[in-house]
């Protein structure tokens, strides 16, 4: 939101203002594992409970309305009943709010706080507040009155974020990625693969197949020879890209998944995809140029750390939440 802002969004400019309490396209944190007790905490009003914190029904229906609104600028018409279904806004909404009040609490312990200056700070720069001799306090109070904004309700979620977000660069921040780590990842998803596969039912009938297909292959016959006597359809693909399996898989990321853990020679157990299942045979693998590295380090080594970070954070707030006591109530979605 305040990366938004900050840029001058038309769209906040007009009068629909993306508050920090509404979810980032994008960004989708699930609810581990949460309790409930139906009905209970709405009769209280309240949507969840985190650790020792009530998040109201009220908070999370604002949430989720201007959510709705912030998708209608996105797709127009095009959004609908069936569409926000789809896109599961409702959970994501309510997990935002959970992930929020477990990161204020993480900061609480720790007091990280957003001190005054900094947060004036904040407000002075988002191009929405400015006129042209810069920051507006005339112009600031304007346009939180058109968006139903009092100064003290924007100024306390806006000082939620910036915690928030101070918070989560601390986690970032620390995370590093060496060159030799760069490397190998480097290695493992261009690596060129070529692939012998048996397709298979799904299924029961396919796990039968599967297994005379292994049988076979343990007497010392190729995977090729033991599909044919067994019926199968085997065919070998590639080369192809460790992170794009070829066309014509009708599972391609449980496919993906088993062909980078194989290594030359090595056929994989019963592949379970939804479609159909498979008997893989890795049977070569051609691996990156050190000249192709050292070309693409920079970026690549970028794109790596930026992966890792999210990676890291994510895992941070399952932990999060694994040590906290959540409380939702499932009529609130």
């Amino acid at each position: 939101m305040l990366k938004t802002m900050r840029e001058g969004s038309a769209i906040f400019v007009k009068g629909v203002m993306i508050v920090v309490v509404v979810t980032f396209v994008g960004t989708i944190f699930m609810v581990w594992g949460v309790g409930s007790t139906p009905g209970e905490l709405g009769r209280r009003g309240v949507a969840a409970v985190v650790g020792n914190v009530e998040i109201p029904l009220d908070e999370y229906r604002e949430a989720y309305r201007r959510q709705v609104e912030t998708y209608k600028q996105l797709f127009g018409d095009k959004l609908d009943e069936k569409l926000l279904e789809s896109l599961n806004l409702k959970q994501q909404v309510l997990d935002r709010l959970i992930r929020r009040a477990l990161i204020q609490q993480y900061a609480e312990r720790k007091n990280l706080r957003v001190g005054p200056d900094e947060l004036t700070a904040e407000i002075q720069q988002i191009p929405a507040f400015g006129g042209k001799d810069g920051f507006s306090r005339q112009r600031y109070l304007a346009v939180l009155k058109a968006n139903n904004f009092t100064p003290e309700r924007f100024e306390r979620e806006m000082g939620r974020d910036l915690t928030e977000r101070k918070v989560e660069s601390l986690i970032r921040d620390s995370v590093k990625v060496s060159e030799a780590e760069a490397r190998e990842i480097f290695r493992q998803v261009r690596r060129q693969l070529t692939v012998e596969v048996a397709q298979l039912p799904a299924g029961d009938d396919g796990k039968k197949l599967a297994e005379t297909i292994t049988v076979a292959v343990g007497t010392g016959k190729t995977l090729s020879a033991a599909g044919r006597e067994s019926g199968a359809q085997v065919k070998t693909y590639g080369p192809f890209p460790a992170t794009a399996p070829p066309q014509g898989i009708p599972d391609p990321e449980a496919f993906r998944q088993a062909a980078i853990a194989l290594r030359p020679g090595e056929m994989s157990p019963l592949v379970n995809g939804q479609k159909a299942s498979y008997l893989l045979r890795l049977e070569s693998q051609q691996e990156p140029s050190a000249e192709e590295f050292e070309k693409e380090k920079p970026t690549f080594q970028t794109q790596v750390l930026l992966g890792k970070r999210e990676a890291v954070v994510a895992d941070w707030v399952l932990q999060l939440r694994q040590t906290a006591k959540v409380v939702v109530e499932p009529d609130s979605l």
